[in-house]
């Protein structure tokens, strides 16, 4: 999926701009559409582009999954977040896992927590499938295609 290549790039992006980024504090402030980043040039910044780049991949991701998955069956059980935050983790684990293959050293804690992450979206996966669980609406409300949620 081209989507989640993306995010990949878009991570690699953001942790080459600052290396640091999932540290940095960003304010939502009503009615802009954009974050509040202290001390950024938000037009010019390469890491808004990144930003911005990730959660558009995010939200083609979400709305894909509902046009897949398609209505969810009356027993399903709403996951706590959409496939689009899933595989944003998976990215960011991936990138911090490899990019920094050197620095994540023996203890390998950051190959660890993609481990556990891979397994947790197996599990989800397989809930999906099986109509144990259904994904929350797209941001935006229901995906173009795949009905009213």
């Amino acid at each position: 999926m081209t989507s989640v290549a993306g995010l990949v790039d878009a991570h690699r992006r953001l942790a080459a701009t600052r290396p640091d980024w999932d540290e940095v504090v960003m304010t939502w402030i009503p009615g802009r559409l954009e974050p509040e980043l202290p001390g950024m040039d938000l037009a010019a910044d390469p890491f808004t582009g990144a930003w911005e780049d990730a959660q558009r991949h995010l939200l083609v991701i979400d709305q894909e999954a509902h046009r897949v998955l398609g209505a969810p069956g009356s027993g399903a059980v709403e996951h706590h977040e959409g496939l689009g935050t899933v595989f944003g983790r998976l990215a960011h684990l991936y990138t911090i896992s490899f990019d920094r293959y050197v620095l994540d050293g023996p203890d390998a804690a950051h190959r660890r927590q993609l481990a556990r992450a891979y397994f947790s979206y197996e599990s989800l996966a397989r809930e999906l499938a099986c109509g144990e669980k259904c994904l929350p609406p797209p941001p935006g409300g229901s995906a173009a295609g795949s009905g009213d949620r």
